[in-house]
């Protein structure tokens, strides 16, 4: 496995590489460099007159928690962090027609002794599949002000296809849709049932810096996790997910080395170019049925 930079191939290979565990940075596509811009706008403001990478020196755990559980919808559903997202994944070469994504959504690390749960969850060693994501899933991940490798995130490539001791049979999606309701309230502790790898101490870890205006690209079921911040400075990202609707019919995708949660994202994904779903009989034909009480796709209460 290899860490590819600009990898100049079709978009088919470029999947295939992604789902047998490589690694790709892509520098050249305008669109993510005015997603950055995007993105620091509405940060600056949200801090103002703060700096946002300070922005924890000057608020508490719940003040901060306050201040991003509002935000972080407000930026996940605006119509200009839709738009760009579809032109970085046009200008990456993926098909409109037959590329589905989900929302982009910001992530905020902040130092250690900070917050760390709800809004600003700290991942531990995880894989996206374990969180119910389709083995086709593609991680697209971008840093809105240079990253670090003490507050980014980090790779265990050698786990990549084998299995590691994890609790994601405690994990189901449609109740944690239910569970996600109150996500922005969790200040202190942890509320929801977060899939992790147990005891698990690499050897290795590899950390991937690209730097704003330039996105990474990874398979759902590598494993990864948060890195913890030391860095004295607050780290924003955002990431957003693809998937690829032939392979999905296909089957095409990652290995599934250690996978026992229940119930799909895959109706989250929506189609680049016209925003339909997948049709509920072709996911039940691959996924199965579903709960008949089941929270398919999370819904925000309204006001």
């Amino acid at each position: 496995m290899a860490v590819h930079v600009d990898l100049q191939a079709p978009p088919e290979v470029l999947r295939q590489r992604l789902y047998d565990g490589h690694l790709l940075v892509m520098t050249k596509l305008p669109s993510v460099a005015k997603f950055v811009d995007h993105a620091r706008q509405q940060l600056t403001e949200l801090f103002a007159p703060h700096d946002p990478e300070h922005a924890h020196e000057h608020y508490e755990p719940t003040a901060m928690a306050a201040l991003l559980g509002p935000w972080k919808p407000r930026f996940i559903h605006d119509e200009r962090s839709k738009k760009l997202v579809r032109n970085i994944i046009e200008e990456a070469g993926f098909t409109a027609e037959e590329t589905h994504f989900d929302v982009p959504k910001p992530r905020t690390s902040f130092p250690v002794g900070h917050l760390t749960t709800g809004v600003a969850f700290a991942f531990p060693w995880h894989r996206d599949v374990w969180y119910s994501a389709p083995n086709q899933q593609l991680n697209w991940w971008l840093p809105i002000f240079p990253a670090r490798d003490d507050n980014a995130m980090s790779f265990d490539l050698d786990r990549f296809n084998r299995p590691v001791d994890n609790n994601s049979g405690d994990f189901d999606y449609y109740r944690n849709n239910v569970g996600r309701l109150t996500t922005a309230a969790s200040v202190k502790q942890e509320a929801q049932v977060r899939p992790g790898a147990t005891d698990h101490n690499p050897p290795n870890e590899l950390v991937v810096l690209p730097a704003p205006g330039q996105v990474l690209l990874f398979s759902g079921a590598q494993l990864h996790r948060s890195t913890p911040n030391t860095s004295g400075l607050a780290r924003y990202s955002v990431d957003f997910r693809t998937v690829h609707v032939p392979d999905v019919v296909a089957g095409r995708g990652a290995p599934l080395a250690d996978t026992y949660c229940s119930g799909t994202a895959i109706r989250d994904f929506v189609n680049v170019a016209d925003e339909s779903r997948f049709d509920e009989p072709t996911v039940r034909s691959i996924y199965g049925d579903p709960p008949a009480d089941a929270m398919l796709v999370f819904e925000a209460p309204k006001g």
